[in-house]
């Protein structure tokens, strides 16, 4: 579902790029969006950022363009798709904000209300989910408010100075950057949003690639349409066929993702606890599972390990000894030599390994377990 959805970011590509500097350009964008290497491995993945961008694509085309849709039920529709991308991501609240203000135009006063209703049922849609599963409307929002912009939670992680994001993109696009400047010429309005985007997170202390990746469908088709109007002076050619300027585009934009790509090996990036828990799924004997040198978050959880037996962060070698009896699988590095005996090596993958011991499991410690473990370290 999430890869199905990922799709928009190619529909995307070329509907703005056809619309903007023609077919040849369109094609282009939908072909550099479908095979860009940041696209094909976070497209299909489960991050908020990632499906937020997603959403939102839709929601900038529908709020320019889409003609075929009454205009009263166009910025409807464009204003629910960037309020389901702002519930996902409240970082994003600058730049739909700016979309918003790019919708409605000269004539705000005939459009504000449309728009403002298809923003606002999404949002309030969230809010009453956070009332009933929660505590109190919006309370996902507003602890998560709290605990990053007031206490700074997220500096913990790790803090990056203002421009990390623009050498970022820099480094992981290439050229492709460069093509997106001058198509920026056809779409400024495009150029706003990504631009609000690479401000609005800059000015933020803790920073991940992952975090400006509703940027990268939005330069890539920016980049298409750079491409299409740089060729034919590099062509030497006033008027090339638009097959020509395909084939000449799509060579561009997939040479350069294959030559940037292995640059990134994020593709199998810690993929061992994920691959170990995939195992254990289909473990029968299985009453509990440790973690001993393995962080909590590169295991897929329960998500992998789809089964409804304790998950026990142990911390150090005393922690082992204390909970060895509460789980009898253990995840472990390669190198760890200060196991329990009882507990034979089963299966290494890339330095972390898994070992299972013969026998039943006691109940585990209060507090031991994964979810306490998260509460009680505020994750």
């Amino acid at each position: 579902m999430l890869s199905l959805i990922s799709l928009s970011a190619v529909w995307f590509a070329f509907s703005w790029a056809k619309r903007a500097s023609g077919t040849p350009a369109a094609f282009i964008a939908a072909g550099c969006c479908a095979t860009w290497y940041q696209l094909v491995d976070f497209g299909g993945r489960a991050l908020t950022e990632v499906v937020a961008a997603h959403l939102l694509l839709p929601g900038l085309y529908l709020g320019v363009y889409g003609d075929r849709i009454p205009e009263r039920e166009r910025l409807i529709l464009a204003g629910a798709f960037c309020g389901l991308a702002l519930s996902l991501r409240i970082q994003l609240m600058p730049a739909v904000a700016f979309a918003l203000l790019g919708f409605c135009g000269t004539r705000w006063q005939n459009r504000i209300l449309p728009v403002g209703a298809g923003l606002a049922v999404p949002i309030v849609v969230f809010g009453i989910v956070d009332w009933f599963t929660w505590s109190y409307p919006f309370h996902s929002f507003i602890r998560y408010f709290w605990l990053n912009a007031i206490e700074g939670r997220s500096k913990a992680y790790g803090v990056e100075p203002w421009n990390w994001y623009l050498l970022i993109l820099v480094e992981t696009l290439g050229p492709m950057l460069v093509f997106a400047l001058v198509g920026v010429r056809r779409c400024l309005f495009l150029g706003g949003v990504a631009l609000t985007i690479l401000v609005s997170h800059s000015v933020i202390g803790h920073k991940e690639v992952r975090f400006v990746y509703p940027m990268i469908p939005i330069l890539l088709t920016l980049a298409a349409i750079g491409i299409a109007d740089i060729a034919p002076k590099v062509m030497l050619c006033s008027r090339p066929s638009s097959g020509t300027l395909i084939i000449v585009g799509l060579t561009v934009s997939i040479s350069a993702s294959t030559l940037l790509a292995p640059q990134f090996p994020y593709w199998e990036k810690d993929a061992a606890g994920i691959l170990a828990f995939d195992q254990l799924r289909n473990d029968s004997s299985l009453c509990g599972v440790g973690l001993y040198g393995q962080p909590w978050y590169d295991t897929g959880g329960y998500t992998h390990l789809h089964r409804e037996v304790p998950i026990i962060p142990v911390l150090d070698v005393s922690g082992l000894e204390t909970n060895a009896t509460a789980f009898n699988a253990l995840i472990a590095p390669a190198v760890a030599s200060d196991l329990p005996r009882d507990f034979r090596l089963m299966q290494c993958w890339n330095g972390v390994c898994l070992y299972k011991r013969l026998g039943f499991c006691t109940p585990p410690r209060i507090g031991s377990e994964l979810n306490a473990y998260l509460q009680r370290t505020n994750n």
